[in-house]
């Protein structure tokens, strides 16, 4: 079998807390010690085809700043559109029209401070957007077809596009600050038609351009360019300006060569080095409407080639997976053997019980998750009794009044939330190492011991007791699970240790999966359900830490507990259960929570339509 540093070329490693999860954890399994939990990320980087534009389109222009609140505006059908569509996560909307039907417009900035300038026809207007209606603004010194736009309304950078002809291909660009345009620094090149920009007026990239196709990469601090790293291609007609930062960037489509060519590969842009990431599912030229994050944009809009309405969302979901385990819990006021629970993991309560010499405990105490009370006692003390119900309704019933003379009986108590109160109805028999499940009003009693092995069966209504179709075999100290028509029994002595499971439907018995390892003195109480059910300790010839699962077919194993042991009290259920007491190399006031594997998602789940 390979091993994970085969598999990943990884090492599990160990940290007191948790790390700033980032790309760089992928296929990392790492242990938190302060936790005592196994933890690993799966990072998943995928596009997925959302709702189309309301028209096909391409060198439509981009604006906002997440991939729910995002906006094209202008483009190619032909002829040039004035439409403005604000995309929200999962549809678009019509918003104001731009004054005039553009293709290859620079556009940037949040949704309600945008600023769009430039376009076909080398027009040197520029404009505002408040999220609803385009306004004038002081236009550009030079205007250009295919320029690029990068910040918002009050503060950005435009850098040059041009054509063949007058005014060319310049290296000029010209800074906004709300009320006028200013000279910036000149780009290292010229022929930075169709390239591709994002960032904000004193930190910004540009990247490729034509013509000839370039690969040329630019950082611009808020006076100068510097040549950073290159485009892995020659690239234009990329996906539009307002994806990314300088530092987070990221660039898809374009003209690899000469046109049509289409190269579908997506980069991602770190302010220095330029890296291949998953391809789209399409190819684009003249990509427009890119808007978002590196880590969750959007692109709609291109030339495929032909005119495409197409909107493809990019994400990395970060899946963070939690191991299943056991934790140590606050201890027991006093340590118990052979005790009963009832509740959930954070309300729960542990019944009864035995300690040294066999000395019977009326002792009752309340777990809120955190702190154990102490309660009301039982009537009679009592141990191997069997029990039902949650915090404010409980029912115990039978056990072992030793040194009491007969030392089993069939008494059964009821809890209100404060106080014990004595059902003068008892068992139909007196049994102790019996196992109980169900509720105050609904409850069942399985197996037990009095002079022999039982396998009686009976139900209660919360008034009187009823016999039922019995066990399949004589059984004791076994464990349990959900409730009176759908219940489980497993492990236990018959009369030697067992795996056997059994399901009860309210009337009759049938075999289920076989626990894979043979036990008695399992956690006694709420342990979960008939098909989601936690079964732990027990005595194998030697006390066991031993943990499994029943999904209502079979048994599976999950993470032993930290401390062996036997005849625990159980609350909860097969994700969030309670172990208490119990009997390891001395009878114990140990307590142990345990939690299933969970697995979070730090980002949206993708789906390919």
């Amino acid at each position: 079998m390979a091993t994970y540093d085969e598999i990943y070329g990884k090492r599990v490693e160990v940290f007191d807390a948790d790390p700033t999860l980032n790309s760089t954890y992928e296929g990392q399994v790492w242990y938190n010690s302060t936790t005592g939990k196994l933890k690993t990320v799966v990072a998943f980087r995928a596009y997925s085809t959302s709702t189309p534009l309301p028209s096909a389109r391409g060198t439509n222009a981009p604006g906002g700043v997440a991939q729910t609140a995002g906006f094209s505006v202008g483009g190619q059908t032909p002829p040039y559109i004035t439409n403005t569509d604000h995309y929200n996560g999962s549809g678009w909307t019509a918003g104001g029209a731009y004054p005039a039907g553009k293709a290859y417009l620079a556009s940037a900035g949040p949704e309600t401070a945008a600023l769009a300038g430039g376009g076909s026809a080398y027009p040197s207007a520029c404009n505002t957007y408040n999220g609803t209606t385009w306004t004038g603004i002081t236009a550009m010194p030079t205007g250009y077809e295919a320029c690029r736009y990068a910040g918002t309304s009050t503060a950005g950078i435009m850098t040059a596009g041009g054509d063949g002809g007058s005014p060319g291909y310049p290296a000029n660009t010209h800074e906004w600050g709300g009320s006028s345009w200013t000279a910036g620094g000149s780009l290292p090149s010229v022929k930075n038609y169709g390239s591709t920009v994002a960032g904000t007026q004193t930190a910004s990239y540009s990247a490729g351009g034509s013509y000839p196709q370039k690969n040329t990469t630019s950082n611009y601090d808020g006076t100068s360019w510097t040549v950073s790293g290159n485009l892995p291609t020659n690239s234009y007609n990329m996906m539009g300006n307002s994806v990314g930062s300088q530092t987070a960037g990221v660039t898809t489509g374009g003209n690899a060569t000469s046109f049509p060519a289409i190269a579908p590969t997506v980069y991602h842009y770190d302010g220095s080095v330029w890296s291949a990431d998953v391809a789209s599912a399409l190819g684009y030229a003249n990509t427009g409407a890119s808007f978002g994050p590196q880590s969750a944009h959007t692109f709609s809009g291109g030339n495929a080639p032909g005119l495409v309405s197409t909107v493809q969302e990019y994400n990395v979901s970060i899946n963070t997976v939690t191991a299943a385990a056991w934790a140590s819990g606050t201890a027991l006021n006093t340590a118990r053997n052979v005790i009963a629970g009832a509740g959930t993991q954070t309300s729960a309560l542990m019944i009864g019980g035995n300690n040294p010499g066999s000395t019977q405990k009326a002792e009752v105490e309340q777990y809120d998750g955190t702190s154990w009370t102490e309660k009301s006692d039982l009537n009679t003390a009592r141990s191997q009794g069997g029990s039902g119900g949650t915090t404010a309704a409980a029912v115990y019933f039978g056990g072992d009044v030793y040194p009491t003379s007969p030392r089993d009986t069939g008494a059964t108590e009821e809890w209100n939330g404060s106080a014990w109160s004595n059902n003068p109805n008892s068992m139909g028999t007196a049994r102790r190492a019996l196992i109980g499940i169900g509720t105050q009003t609904a409850a069942l009693a399985a197996g037990g011991y009095v002079t022999t092995m039982l396998n009686n069966v009976e139900e209660y209504d919360g008034s009187s007791w009823t016999a039922q179709n019995t066990l399949p075999a004589a059984n004791e100290s076994l464990g349990g699970a959900g409730t009176q028509t759908a219940g489980l029994t497993f492990g236990g002595l018959a009369p030697s240790y067992t795996t056997a499971t059994n399901e009860y439907d309210g009337t009759n018995w049938t075999s289920g999966g076989n626990l894979a390892t043979a036990r008695w003195g399992l956690g006694r109480g709420t342990v979960g359900t008939q098909t989601s059910c936690l079964g732990f300790g027990g005595e194998t010839g030697s006390v066991s830490a031993a943990t499994e699962g029943y999904d209502g077919t079979a048994w599976s194993s999950r993470p032993s507990m930290g401390t062996a042991r036997r005849a625990s009290g159980g609350a909860g259920t097969q994700t969030a259960n309670l172990s208490a007491g119990g009997y390891s190399t001395a009878i114990t006031a140990v307590v142990e929570e345990f939690t299933g594997a969970t697995e979070t998602a730090t980002a949206s789940t993708l789906t390919t339509s």
